[in-house]
């Protein structure tokens, strides 16, 4: 769920938890939890030279495809908007990122990792289907 959603629930939560004894996710949003926010992506390996057609799947978002060359590295502005690279992840839970081929018939999934709720400052690398692509990528603790 990214930020801009958790907003929304939250207000919608205020008026739904008066109702419910349980704790929702929009509960454990308010007590904490962590921001995954991803700040680059670097061709290391091409699937199909000269370009490859890459997005990424953060958390329930997409980000648009863009070409990567070798070596090219695109900054997370480049990939889309904030909401497409920054998710939420409640506080013991992750949020998994995939790399992705955009292929005119079927998409191929280069690679897939699982981020936690931890602090961090990580580059992630993975690798598949003939290609080699690193994720840069930031988790702040929320207070």
């Amino acid at each position: 769920m990214n930020l801009k959603r958790i907003g929304a629930v939250l207000s919608l939560a205020g008026g739904i938890a008066a109702a419910t004894a349980g704790t929702s996710h929009a509960q454990a949003a308010m007590a904490g939890g962590c921001e995954l926010r991803i700040t680059e992506v670097r061709a290391l390996d091409l699937q199909e030279t000269p370009t490859d057609e890459i997005y990424l799947r953060v958390g329930d978002e997409r980000t648009g495809a863009r070409t990567f060359t070798e070596g090219q590295t695109r900054e997370a502005s480049e990939l889309g908007n904030p909401d497409q690279i920054t998710e939420f992840i409640a506080p013991g839970g992750f949020v998994p990122v995939s790399v992705v081929e955009d292929d005119a018939l079927v998409d191929t999934v280069i690679g897939s990792f699982r981020v936690p709720c931890r602090p961090a400052s990580v580059e992630r690398d993975v690798a598949g289907a003939g290609a080699f692509y690193r994720v840069s990528y930031v988790v702040t603790q929320l207070p």
